[in-house]
């Protein structure tokens, strides 16, 4: 299957994707890692909208770290049909490939004490289409969990072998990004649903988000609308693109609600290219 996928060429971008999450991106989850519709309006916008939510719940901890940490997933493990939606989304097949680096992540959240991730990225290979790279994530504080190994679409989602069914759409994304390109987000699930619509904007020298980090990062804007039990919300959200590394990285969140607005960021607090 690793194979078969590599040898494909550029697919059309105009399809639908329905993508597993990265932890600190709820609004992806698989479906068999949903929140719980129960938690209150604030905690589930925010996994909906800003992508900051209840993933220390939700994520598993192996029963052994460091099985887990050897394990070598590869594109062979994953269904078919899920790396096709991949191919026709416009996140893999195309575009730069995902670079070797290491990176921690600190996620701050309205109510909830400050998040921190490691992950260490292998790069792609010439068994894997770009876009993919075997990634070890994990959770630093502030409930520690032992690194799980998966593979990384772009730093957007991880997948893992038994994901199929997956919960976001991504619809018009075409990579290599350009200035005023658009495309857009579609969630729905158990009474919550969000749209966003995201614009390519400038490029920054990507040394202003850590200063080892290199190239340059391309500035993506998102806004949307949503309901959640027919509440009203509004979305907000600045990502990056980091050329060089091949992935993207959401910085900035808000959410308008009923109750005020509420704000969340992710910055890099330590980076490393691999050493090769």
């Amino acid at each position: 299957m690793a194979a078969a996928v590599a040898s494909r060429g550029p697919q059309a971008t105009d399809g639908a994707l329905r993508v597993a999450s990265l932890p600190r991106c709820a609004a992806m989850r698989p479906m068999a890692r949903r929140a719980s519709p129960c938690m209150p309006l604030h905690s589930l916008a925010l996994c909906i909208a800003l992508c900051i939510g209840a993933a220390d719940a939700a994520t598993p901890s192996p029963a052994s770290p460091d099985a887990a940490a050897s394990a070598q997933p590869g594109t062979a493990s994953l269904p078919p049909a899920l790396v096709d939606t991949l191919f026709s989304a416009g996140l893999i097949g195309r575009g730069e490939p995902v670079a070797a680096f290491d990176w921690t992540l600190e996620t701050k959240r309205p109510t909830r004490p400050a998040r921190r991730v490691r992950e260490r990225f292998e790069g792609g290979g010439p068994d894997l289409p770009p876009g993919l790279s075997p990634v070890v994530h994990e959770t630093l504080a502030p409930k520690p969990r032992g690194p799980r190994r998966g593979i990384s679409v772009r730093g957007l989602t991880v997948v893992h072998p038994g994901d199929t069914v997956l919960d976001v759409q991504v619809q018009a994304l075409q990579l290599p990004l350009s200035p005023g390109a658009r495309f857009r987000l579609d969630y729905d699930e158990d009474g919550a649903s969000l749209t966003q619509h995201c614009v390519v904007g400038a490029s920054l020298a990507a040394s202003t988000v850590h200063p080892e980090m290199p190239g340059s990062a391309r500035t993506i804007e998102c806004d949307g609308r949503g309901r959640y039990h027919g509440i009203p919300v509004r979305a907000g959200a600045t990502v990056l693109y980091f050329e060089r590394l091949g992935v993207f990285l959401e910085v900035e969140q808000h959410i308008d609600t009923p109750l005020g607005r509420l704000r969340g960021s992710t910055r890099v607090i330590d980076f490393e290219m691999a050493r090769r």
